[in-house]
């Protein structure tokens, strides 16, 4: 027994002091990957019934129905080739069936559109970009004056340095929606969707909500508002592109 006895000790020792928290790494590494699971195929069946609805209201609206599905990209890295932040690179490419001006989103909402293809990824361009514009409608309670349509424009990022750690922060600007008619009178948060107008997003995809100080002018037509945008954009890690078949 005096023999044996450093060797069962030192392995004894070992295992209390060393192997549980190896295991215990391991179980929370094992739980992170299958959270990381769970949490990507509970944004497809959400994409899959944010379809299934869009479907609905256009039967309901008596327009056909486009055939297509969401094919499910990572996001690999951002501000794209350019540099600009108003870009995302995404792991999918034309072998995946991606097509140039197709649009991007997550279950939240409308991310942007696709602008390159390569043969493995693709890059797409925020709805915050500054040049972007998306042909949306306002969801009103007030239905006898009909749909609210209007344009949204991105709002761009801006940056912001921290004193503290001496790191450059870039802020997502609100939204801008123009060419809104004066009535009816608007709530706010009131949800904005994309009209499906023009043919660049398909119609019914969230943009975002209508914040509170519209800025209209009696003297004119048109009034315009900031909107916060629906999508978390700097904490995206998986997007859905828009495949029509």
């Amino acid at each position: 027994m005096e023999a044996v006895y450093p060797v069962e000790n030192g392995r004894n020792w070992f295992s209390r002091n060393v192997g549980w928290r190896l295991r215990g790494l391991f179980a929370r590494m094992d739980l992170a990957v299958e959270n990381r699971r769970l949490k990507a195929e509970n944004a497809a069946l959400r994409m899959e019934l944010a379809g299934g609805d869009a479907r609905d209201r256009r039967e309901a609206g008596r327009e056909m129905p486009a055939s297509g599905r969401w094919i499910q990209a990572p996001v690999l890295s951002r501000n794209g080739a350019t540099g600009v932040r108003s870009y995302l690179r995404v792991g999918k490419g034309a072998k995946d069936g991606v097509r140039t001006g197709a649009a991007v989103a997550v279950p939240e909402g409308l991310v942007g559109r696709v602008t390159t293809v390569t043969r493995h990824a693709c890059e797409v361009r925020l709805i915050t970009d500054p040049a972007v514009r998306v042909a949306c409608e306002i969801e009103s309670p007030e239905t006898a004056f009909g749909p609210i349509y209007g344009i949204l424009y991105g709002g761009g990022t801006t940056c912001v340095a921290s004193e503290a750690d001496a790191t450059i922060l870039y802020v997502v600007n609100p939204l801008r929606i123009r060419h809104l008619r004066q009535k009816p009178a608007l709530p706010p948060r009131a949800k904005i969707i994309t009209s499906g107008l023009g043919g660049v997003f398909p119609r019914g995809l969230v943009v975002g909500f209508l914040i509170d100080g519209q800025h209209a002018d009696e003297t004119k037509l048109e009034r315009e508002g900031d909107v916060a945008p629906a999508v978390d954009f700097p904490s995206l890690e998986d997007v859905f592109i828009r495949h029509e078949e």
